[in-house]
């Protein structure tokens, strides 16, 4: 795993107070984000779907800042996004 990557997931770690204990599974952003909402509960009144898209939100920014990638779709590959 790249230290992009590295660095991402420790991100999302510290983002939502989970652990990520097989990162190399979590390998496109859908999976990352299914795992954020089954790992945390909703905060502040939100909704199950409220709380998935502040997760994919928040995944998103995430992504944005430590990978550089601002466009994607859930269910392409890390390893194929430039």
């Amino acid at each position: 795993m790249s230290w992009a990557l590295d660095e991402f997931f420790a991100n999302v770690e510290e983002e939502f107070g989970i652990s990520i204990e097989d990162a190399e599974q979590l390998d496109t952003p859908g999976a990352v984000i299914e795992y954020v909402v089954s790992s945390t509960t909703p905060q502040d009144g939100m909704d199950e779907e409220e709380h998935r898209e502040h997760v994919a939100g928040v995944v998103g920014e995430l992504m944005a800042r430590t990978l550089g990638i601002t466009r994607y779709r859930n269910d392409w590959r890390f390893s194929d996004m430039k």
